[in-house]
């Protein structure tokens, strides 16, 4: 229901919109009606701005269900967000923005009940994810071997400062690769959003440039 609520939504709101382009299109329609002397289609200048607004809509979201599908991640609307970590461990929230990790096991396709909730920061190197989490009114350092389902509590602090500043030190990495759970989603995220900006400006070049006269037809009269 929370993805078919959110999708009613955007319908409406896409509604009261192309509505209210129409009404600029017709107004544009009359001051280009005035200033040019021709005379001009004013149902397609109501109707246009709805269809390539919706047109829009429909070809991101298509694009949005196939990388979801592809990454078995989010399709970027809806009540929830996830992104897998890797084979074994996938970051996610439903309905509310509390960060949590689910861990999977090699031998199946479901996840299993374990659950690491509250996650606050995470952290990627070699073959070890760490993360810190609120337990109460306590963080704690959790582990993962990257490779298989295994974790370890490291230790457990007041704030998270003291527990990331201990664990990069005696290890030898740096701080500013340890990521709240926001900034690591919007990471691997970036980059699918660049290809859908770079693939919406192709579309809207390729239609605008390559059918000037179709536009012309549709838009004037003779």
């Amino acid at each position: 229901m929370g993805l078919l609520f959110v999708l009613i939504f955007w319908a409406i709101l896409f509604c009261i919109i192309s509505l209210a382009l129409g009404l600029l299109g017709i107004i544009a329609a009359l001051l280009y009606s005035h200033y040019k002397k021709v005379k001009v289609r004013f149902l397609t200048w109501f109707i246009a701005p709805g269809i390539l607004l919706f047109g829009f809509a429909g070809i991101n979201f298509a694009v949005s269900v196939f990388y979801g599908i592809i990454t078995n991640s989010d399709i970027g609307i809806g009540d929830y967000a996830s992104e897998n970590i890797n084979k074994k461990y996938h970051l996610f929230w439903i309905d509310a923005s509390d960060w949590k990790i689910d861990t999977r096991d090699s031998n199946s396709d479901f996840w299993e009940i374990k659950e690491f909730n509250h996650v606050q920061e995470i952290l990627e190197h070699d073959d070890t994810i760490a993360f810190t989490s609120k337990i109460d009114d306590q963080y704690v350092l959790t582990q993962l071997n990257a490779n298989k389902v295994e974790y370890a509590v490291i230790d457990s602090a007041s704030t998270t400062d003291v527990l990331w500043n201990k664990y990069t030190k005696t290890r030898g990495i740096d701080r500013d690769d340890v990521y709240t759970c926001d900034e690591y989603y919007i990471r691997y995220r970036k980059y699918f959003l660049i290809a859908v900006l770079t693939f919406n400006i192709f579309i809207f070049y390729f239609i605008f440039k390559k059918f000037k006269r179709f536009w012309k037809f549709l838009f004037l009269k003779k």
